[in-house]
This record gives structure tokens, sequence and C-alpha cells, in this order.
């Protein structure tokens, strides 16, 4: 089953090709103390309601979720590691990467769904990637992830919506990523 690796110790009720999400992996988040209200922080501009990210590249957005109860943060995304585009057209420098202070969401504490697409068939475009002596997949920010983790944290599209108490959804980020 495909979950992003920085995703895998906090996704429950996981459903590959849910069919409330035209087939994509639906999965929610909880904290690894089993808590399921965060709050939403994050970097980058709000655009008719979805985050996105900034001039000049608008691919810099970062979204994370901080737990109500305990405070553990987790990163929901980040547009300059993960993603296809993240991974191999948008490359942006340390420093860049560090400077994005996060904005906490004006929304209640929510439950938060995530609707991952995997259309990228990279065992037939492997031809097309850069590997290391090690056969580690080299990025476009010289990072060097396994042939698997690219599989995973290669993803090419993303839902992220908040679901309150009252059982609403609000869908905050919906991205295309390749």
């Amino acid at each position: 089953m495909k979950i992003p690796t920085y995703l895998q110790k906090y996704a429950v009720d996981i459903k590959e090709n849910d069919p409330d999400y035209n087939g994509l992996t639906s999965l929610y988040i909880q904290s690894s103390n089993k808590e399921q209200w965060f709050e939403i922080y994050y970097y980058g501009e709000l655009y008719n309601g979805y985050i996105t990210g900034t001039e000049p590249t608008f691919c810099n957005m970062k979204v994370i979720a901080k737990s109500i109860e305990s405070k553990e943060e987790i990163l929901l995304f980040d547009a300059t590691e993960y993603g296809y585009n993240g991974m191999f057209c948008d490359g942006h420098s340390k420093e860049e990467k560090k400077n994005r202070p996060l904005t906490k969401l004006d929304v209640p504490a929510s439950r938060i769904k995530l609707a991952i697409g995997y259309g990228i068939d990279y065992e037939e475009e492997k031809e097309d990637f850069d590997f290391d002596e090690n056969g580690h997949v080299i990025l476009i920010d010289d990072r060097r992830i396994t042939w698997q983790n690219l599989q995973h944290d290669g993803f090419d599209w993303l839902y992220i919506l908040l679901i309150d108490k009252n059982g609403d959804e609000l869908e905050v980020v919906n991205e295309e990523l390749a």
C-alpha cells in the first residue's frame, strides 16, 4: 500500500482506490498518542480558501497539523520535499526551505483526511531517473532516496480536508504535483 513515508506512522483508516476520491488513496491522521483533533499551520497564501505556495515559484507550500492535546506536530505536506514536482522539478535552496514561517489557519479544531494520487508509473519510466552508486534515486536538490521511497513520496495529487465536530468537510489543499 502506497502512503508517503513521512505519514506512515500517523495514517489510519486507509482506503486504496477510494471511490469517494476518484480512486485515490485516502487516509486520516492521528498523533502518536492516537489523538485526532488538530490545528493547522501553513506557509503559503490563502487563495479562495485554499492554501497555495507563494511567489515567485508557488511551489513552496508547507502544511503542519498540531495536536490539540499533546501539541505534537505532524507534517502533512512540504512542496519543497515531496510530490513529484518537489522531488524532480522545483529546486529550492536550504535557506529558502528554512525561511518559511508558519501561520495558523483560522478554522476550528479538525480531524484531517488526505487523498493522495499515484498516477505515475515509475517502473515504466525507471530509465529516465538518475541513480547514485548505491542505487538510490538522485533528486533535484541532490537528496538520495531509495526506489521504494520514491514510489511512496513521489505522488502526483494531494487533497487535504478538514472535518469539524459536526462532520462538515472543508477542503484546504487541492494540488496537482506533476
